[in-house]
């Protein structure tokens, strides 16, 4: 091992989040725990949709461009166990690549504990769908939008962008990501729509969350080590 590698292997690495963005990710998390827990609160016990879901559902549907079923089939696919799996393994190994072992740390933990985190809140708050299913929160749309967070949170940090410009490519890249995955579940009637807000507002407080864990170990560990 040469002197280089020995100093570059006592560099800290780099953290999770951004410190350019870490303030606006974190207010970017308390909104999504607010986007998670009221509609939980509203909608607990109810076996079908409100006023608001049946609009949306028809806004939506009615908008669906035709010959667009095997992509929404796609989209679906990428929230269930398989493609959740992959869909996590290739976001890791680009943070990986990028050089950034937090994040890819947190990728990890962050859409293992959402995937988690939405089946066990599904009985609590014991909404249900085609009587009978639990559907709240939208476990596909938790998924997906966490994975997309993810990349949101590496861009912001290759590219070097200050608080603003990451901030919008952070919150950006999630709500598309969102975004699409609730689509395809509005228009497979999979989900009511509150219950994709549901699931995003999960993974916009848990990747945050994780991230911000992961920084706190690896500061703890630095100086220990040092």
């Amino acid at each position: 091992m040469t002197q280089d590698d020995i100093g570059r292997s006592r560099l800290p690495a780099r953290p999770a989040l951004a410190p350019a963005v870490r303030r606006p990710v974190v207010a970017l998390a308390l909104l999504g725990l607010v986007a998670l827990v009221v509609p939980a609160l509203i909608f607990a016990g109810d076996t079908g949709p409100s006023r608001l879901d049946l609009r949306v559902e028809k806004a939506v549907v009615e908008s669906a461009p035709g010959g667009t079923y095997d992509l929404i089939r796609g989209i679906d696919w990428l929230g269930e166990p398989v493609g959740r799996a992959l869909l996590l393994v290739v976001v890791t190994l680009a943070c990986l690549a990028a050089g950034r072992r937090a994040l890819a740390l947190t990728s990890v933990v962050g859409i293992v504990t959402v995937t988690l985190l939405a089946t066990a809140l599904k009985p609590l708050v014991g909404r249900r769908i085609h009587a009978g299913f639990l559907c709240y929160p939208s476990g596909h749309t938790a998924a997906l939008t966490a994975a997309a967070l993810i990349v949101g949170l590496l861009l912001a940090d290759v590219l070097n962008l200050g608080p603003i410009a990451g901030t919008a490519v952070i919150l950006g890249v999630t709500v598309a990501g969102a975004a699409v995955t609730s689509w395809a579940q509005i228009v497979l009637d999979a989900h009511y729509p509150t219950d994709t807000v549901g699931g995003f507002g999960l993974a916009l407080a848990v990747v945050p969350a994780t991230a911000l864990l992961t920084d706190a170990a690896l500061r703890r560990t630095g100086g220990r080590r040092a």
